[in-house]
C-alpha cells in the first residue's frame, strides 16, 4: 500500500503538472483548462483543423446580432420521416402533408450553405451548439431551403431542414447526446442583402428532406 508521504508526493506532482499546463495552454473564456488538457490529449488532425474553422466562425460573427420575434412555430410545422412512424399515425401525418400542398413551395436560389447555417445556430443556441461541435464531432448540414414570405420587416427568409453530421462516424445522427436542444428545421434569414445569415425558430411547413438525409447516411 502507498504510504502516507507517497501520495504526498503523487499529489504534488500532479498539482504542478496542472500549474505548468495552466501556464503553457491557452485557455479561452468558454473552456476550461481541464478540456483544454483533454484537447490536447485525444484530438486527432482532423479534430484540431475543425476547432481552429469553428473558432474563426465565432471570432467573424462575434458582433451582436438583432433578433427578431416571431409568432412559436407550432410543433406540426416540423419535417417528419413518414416511414420512421408508426402505422397509426402514419395517415394522419400524410394528410396534414396533403393538405400543406408543398408544391406550392418554391425552392430559394440564395441560401445558408453548411457554415453559414453552423454559426446561425451557434448564436441562436447561445453557443450551446459550439460544445456538440467540438466535443461530439458533430458538423450541421443543411438541405433544400424553400422561399419564405413571413420575411418580418427581413431583406430575405428561407426554411431549410439541417442534420446533425458525425465527421466521425461520417454518418448522420438524429440528436447531440445530452440535451436535446435542436429540431430538425428552421427559418435563416438575412436583415439586408448580403449580411450574415440569422436564425430564427421555423414559422413555415416544409417538407421531410430525404435527399439531405440519404446525401449524409452511410
Amino acid at each position: 500500500m502507498f504510504s502516507l508521504k507517497r501520495v504526498l508526493i503523487i499529489l504534488f506532482i500532479l498539482l504542478v503538472s496542472f500549474l505548468i499546463a495552466a501556464f503553457f495552454i491557452k485557455v479561452n473564456k468558454r473552456e476550461t483548462l481541464l478540456y483544454k488538457i483533454q484537447q490536447w490529449v485525444t484530438y486527432d488532425a482532423a479534430d484540431w483543423e475543425n476547432y481552429e474553422k469553428n473558432k474563426q466562425l465565432l471570432a467573424s460573427g462575434a458582433t451582436e446580432v438583432t433578433t427578431t420575434e416571431v409568432t412559436a412555430a407550432e410543433d406540426d410545422l416540423y419535417p417528419v420521416d413518414t416511414n420512421r412512424i408508426s402505422p397509426e399515425f402514419r395517415a394522419l401525418e400524410i394528410e396534414k402533408i396533403k393538405k400543406a400542398d408543398f408544391g406550392r413551395l418554391v425552392i430559394a436560389k440564395l441560401r445558408p450553405d453548411h457554415e453559414d447555417a453552423q454559426i446561425a445556430l451557434i448564436h441562436l443556441t447561445d453557443r450551446k451548439l459550439t460544445d456538440v461541435i467540438i466535443n461530439q464531432k458533430i458538423n450541421i448540414k443543411v438541405g433544400t431551403c424553400f422561399e419564405n414570405p413571413k420575411t418580418v420587416g427581413n431583406y430575405r427568409c428561407v426554411s431549410c431542414m439541417i442534420l446533425l453530421y458525425n465527421r466521425e462516424k461520417k454518418d448522420w445522427v438524429e440528436a447531440p447526446n445530452g440535451e436535446n436542444f435542436l429540431k430538425n428545421a428552421y427559418d435563416f434569414y438575412q436583415a439586408s442583402e448580403g449580411d450574415i445569415w440569422q436564425a430564427r425558430e421555423l414559422s413555415m411547413r416544409i417538407p421531410y428532406d430525404y435527399a439531405l438525409v440519404a446525401k449524409y447516411s452511410k
